[in-house]
């Protein structure tokens, strides 16, 4: 036997195996394997918009913490899939993520029609998400333990805009004009709910499908309401939400308006008309008016940041979703540091232990075992439209306070609409 030969020892042969193997794998010799995230999105479809937002949101995050050497020396690696706005896609992709590519958690899925499809199948995989459905409180209860969701705007956040009604416009009564489906029906419960809070009256409600594009015949019925109404609510994304904003004029509801739906990125209101404009009032996240946003105000700071390295790194300018996205990815983030790769830590984690977290839309997250969201839902801003972008008009929180509305109220509420669990 030769010298050589005699000095390959058992341990140096471990070593040498090990070598081959992470040549193998596509990992540099001495580096760690990467901790591996799932990023579950809609990318076709009405809501592909969104996605892409989103993505380049949470991919800021990423980026950052990569470049800085990741979580205790190991990378952060996004295995991305489409669900193609199919539950029985986004259902099948999520075991692969958990079951086949190892992901400690998942960023998505980020439509509610999609999420209420697969909601059971996190919790079979115990694999946590951190999803964007702006209904989040449709998903059943028993369905939640391992689903939160990262949007701070959500659908009942946007409907308390009749707060800013009541107090800042002196508007009683309103009627109601939504889409013709379970979403739409689940959102006028929410806004009358909201309206006995604040004081509203909502006097009638009219649907139509989402697909039509003449609403004249639901406007001109409210418009034909004796006395007159004295506001309008309106729900729906895409195309709906717009026309009806813009067919007010036609019907002579020339009053406030308020918008529940999907309508928050520059890009869907650019057809918004310059007089609807300025009588259209949204209930959403600081991160839509960085430019018009008090200098005083306690995420000033943050949002400017991140407008800031979002244009660095994808060399345009981010919309709310794009907060959504970082958000989606942050809880995951921070989980992983104070606890490590282990999916069921990272989920308690989310849970219980992340107070105040500071998202990159302009709200805080405290969620707990009966609060998926974790936001307060008065902390928004108000904002109209202006030459196609959004502009800062007021404080959310201002007007409720005013109103002397108690927060004992506002929790019996949100438990009463399944918001939080009782």
């Amino acid at each position: 036997m030769s010298q050589g030969w005699r000095r390959f020892t058992p341990g140096l042969f471990l070593t040498w195996v090990s070598v081959v193997l992470l040549m193998g794998s596509g990992i540099p010799a001495g580096a760690q394997e990467p901790i591996k995230v799932g990023m579950l999105l809609t990318y076709v479809g009405p809501t592909a918009l969104f996605a892409r937002y989103e993505a380049k949101g949470a991919n800021v995050l990423i980026d950052q913490i990569n470049k800085a050497g990741g979580i205790s020396g190991r990378k952060i690696q996004i295995v991305n899939y489409d669900t193609e706005g199919k539950p029985d896609r986004a259902a099948s992709l999520y075991r692969r993520l958990a079951q086949e590519d190892k992901v400690v958690a998942v960023i998505g899925p980020d439509s509610i029609f999609v999420t209420l499809g697969m909601s059971g199948v996190p919790n079979e995989v115990k694999v946590p998400s951190v999803a964007a459905p702006g209904n989040y409180e449709m998903i059943e209860p028993k369905n939640r333990e391992y689903i939160v969701s990262a949007w701070g705007s959500h659908g009942y956040a946007m409907s308390m805009v009749l707060a800013h009604f009541k107090d800042r416009l002196k508007v009683n009564r309103i009627g109601y004009v939504t889409t013709a489906d379970t979403i739409g029906q689940w959102s006028d419960k929410v806004v009358r709910a909201v309206g006995k809070l604040v004081g509203i009256e909502v006097v009638q409600t009219v649907a139509q499908p989402a697909s039509d594009r003449d609403l004249l015949p639901s406007l001109r019925q409210l418009a034909a309401i004796k006395p007159p109404l004295e506001g309008l609510m309106v729900y729906g994304s895409g195309p709906f939400g717009n026309i009806a904003v813009n067919q007010t004029e036609l019907a002579g509801l020339n009053v406030p308006v308020g918008y529940i739906g999907g309508n928050v990125i520059p890009e869907l209101i650019k057809d918004i008309g310059p007089n609807v404009g300025k009588r259209l009032y949204i209930a959403t996240s600081r991160l839509a008016v960085p430019d018009t946003l008090p200098k005083n105000d306690p995420f000033y700071d943050v949002i400017q940041q991140f407008v800031k390295d979002y244009r660095a790194l994808h060399n345009e300018a981010p919309a709310m979703p794009s907060g959504v996205g970082y958000d989606m990815a942050l809880p995951i983030i921070e989980a992983l540091k104070a606890v490590g790769p282990d999916p069921e830590k990272i989920r308690n984690h989310i849970r219980t232990q992340q107070k105040g977290l500071m998202g990159r839309q302009g709200v805080r997250f405290s969620r707990t075992p009966q609060d998926g969201y974790g936001t307060d839902a008065r902390d928004t801003v108000v904002v109209n439209v202006e030459g196609g972008k959004f502009v800062f008009r007021a404080y959310l929180k201002e007007s409720f306070d005013r109103l002397k509305i108690s927060d004992a109220a506002l929790q019996a509420q949100l438990r009463e609409l399944n918001m939080i669990e009782q």
